[in-house]
């Protein structure tokens, strides 16, 4: 096990200029798997690079004569949440320091189409304040995935889109890291669970920072609240799209026309599901990068889907998933707590309990391994766990796996934390939104995981116990716990979707046609535009209904290593 959340790459260069001006350091966050994210992040400190030299070549010196600073961060376990890495870069890197006027924060898939007009919008801002840019996002209504903050009315309360890029004032983020490492256990906190980093950064700010009692005025409108920044966009704009390896003279004139339509930094899609897997079916076991050159085309008759259900919802249930997304997974099979030969389903031999189902899950990888072997199907390179209630793109998801190793420990899903601001907080994949397996991970939990007991909760049992034995949990962005209207318009443009969760106050048939391709094409990110045109200028007042629920799950953290298994 690592003993620091993060290591970091040293500085990838500082700026020529001899002058000593104040530092913008800008953080690339970098998840090391897949590969291809992976050199995302390091094409992203090129492309920096080249445009700082080629402003350098054209003027002189750069906007404000800053002193720029690169880094390229790479989380280890716990720490992908941005609020919990503060204390390390202050502490342990100290690449935050008094010099430090700005912090561009970005992600793997951030794009910073104009450097230069980025800067220039820094020169026009207080770097004095204790403030925060980026872009805004809104929930419609009040959602589990934001522990239904504001539940009385969600609409008003603005949280960034962290793949479009941050910008934090040095004031702010020097004061943050100082609350968090010195307060990690005392600060005021809604929840155990990590879900949204970028709601659950905002909301942190929003309640630990004591307003200025000098000002008047509302208490609220004294309160640090996201700043909604114009240059900061949700999508590549028209501009932005060609590449940046241009000549002086024409990276000044992209860099006028990007800032005349206002985007200095955007966010990308994933690669994984934009890429068209190769046609060739060889053999997998050369895939270690995720280069398309070495992806191996992978389809629904690869993956072998586990379907959890019980009694109670076998002719709720099973005929809507019967109706949408089975039609492409040929290896699927329904395991209940009770046999149904007309469905059919396969009986785990575990009594159904209201919570948990950890014992259960573990019999259906049990079951699951034998119903493989006995088939004698070698085609199949994966397990995914799914819940009866749980929407699918199955082509979607053979193009995201088809970049992976299936011969390695593979563990993809929807990517939640569990007191990650603890020594003894945890990583896992949530359930609902379905978990991907490579077949000998599935061999390693069926041999080294055991539940405490029946309805503990099964995922993140799972999640637990592939930590303590190094396994990566590599998170998917498409892949969704919630329903679509459970999250912001722009987060569902920007990538394809995988899956959604529960049924519940939705029309499933329509959710799989319209955000998950349906039987007419991939049709999710037309919608997603079309909502977004229609939406743009939404009054975010309005009223949204939903009764509040405190977090039902406080989960004891016992772990030993013991002989065979791993007893949590």
């Amino acid at each position: 096990m690592y003993s620091k959340p993060y290591y970091l790459l040293s500085v990838l260069w500082l700026s020529l200029s001899l002058s000593y001006g104040s530092e913008v350091l800008i953080m690339i966050t970098c998840p090391p798997h897949p590969h291809h994210v992976h050199e995302n992040c390091f094409a992203l400190a090129k492309s920096l690079r080249t445009q700082q030299q080629h402003m350098e070549l054209a003027s002189g010196g750069v906007p404000g004569d800053y002193v720029i600073k690169v880094h390229i961060m790479h989380e280890l376990f716990n720490y992908w949440t941005l609020l919990y890495s503060l204390p390390n870069l202050r502490t342990q890197t100290r690449l935050l320091n008094a010099d430090t006027e700005w912090i561009i924060w970005c992600q793997h898939n951030t794009h910073v189409s104009s450097l230069q007009g980025l800067l220039e919008q820094l020169q026009r801002q207080n770097a004095q304040e204790l403030s925060y840019y980026g872009h805004a996002l809104y929930d419609s209504e009040a959602t589990i995935v934001h522990h239904f903050a504001y539940y009385k009315n969600p609409t008003w309360f603005p949280y960034p889109m962290l793949s479009a890029g941050l910008v934090f004032t040095g004031h702010l983020l020097r004061s943050l890291a100082e609350l968090v490492a010195l307060n990690a256990q005392n600060v005021s906190r809604h929840s155990e669970f990590s879900i949204d980093a970028s709601h659950e950064l905002a909301r942190f700010i929003f309640d630990n920072f004591t307003p200025d009692q000098h000002l008047a005025g509302d208490i609220l409108k004294r309160k640090i609240i996201l700043k909604s920044a114009t240059y900061i966009c949700p999508a590549a704009t028209k501009a932005s799209l060609a590449s940046q390896e241009m000549s002086p003279e024409r990276t000044k004139r992209r860099i006028k026309d990007n800032m005349d339509m206002g985007c200095a930094m955007h966010a990308k899609p994933d690669i994984a599901l934009t890429m068209p897997p190769p046609l060739s079916t060889a053999s997998p076991v050369t895939v270690t990068t995720g280069n398309s050159k070495n992806c191996v085309h992978t389809t629904g008759s690869h993956i072998y889907f586990a379907i959890k259900t019980c009694a109670k919802f076998h002719k709720e249930r099973i005929p809507i998933i019967e109706r949408t997304w089975a039609i492409d997974a040929m290896n699927r099979r329904y395991y209940s707590d009770m046999a149904d030969s007309g469905i059919p389903t396969i009986s785990t031999g575990i009594p159904n309990v209201p919570t948990g189902h950890c014992s259960k899950t573990l019999a259906i990888l049990q079951l699951s391994l034998k119903d493989i072997n006995e088939q004698m199907n070698m085609s199949v390179r994966w397990l995914m766990l799914v819940d009866d209630d749980t929407l699918l793109s199955v082509p979607r998801l053979g193009a995201l796996l088809s970049c992976y190793n299936h011969t390695e420990n593979i563990y993809v899903g929807e990517r939640y934390g569990y007191r990650l601001y603890a020594p003894d907080g945890f990583n896992y994949h949530t359930g609902g939104a379905g978990i991907v397996f490579s077949l000998p991970l599935v061999r390693l939990i069926v041999e080294r995981c055991s539940c405490p007991t029946a309805n503990a909760p099964d995922d993140m049992i799972l999640g637990y116990c592939l930590q303590a034995l190094g396994v990566w949990a590599i998170p998917a962005n498409g892949l969704h716990q919630a329903r679509p209207q459970d999250y912001a318009r722009e987060l569902l443009q920007q990538n394809l979707a995988l899956s959604f969760h529960k049924f519940s106050n939705t029309q499933p048939e329509q959710t799989y046609k319209r955000w998950l391709g349906g039987s007419g094409g991939n049709e999710s990110l037309h919608h997603a535009q079309l909502d977004h045109k229609n939406n743009n200028n939404n009054d975010h007042g309005q009223q949204a209904t939903s009764e509040h629920f405190r977090d039902p799950l406080q989960l004891p953290i016992m772990m030993a290593a013991n002989g065979k298994h791993l007893d949590l």
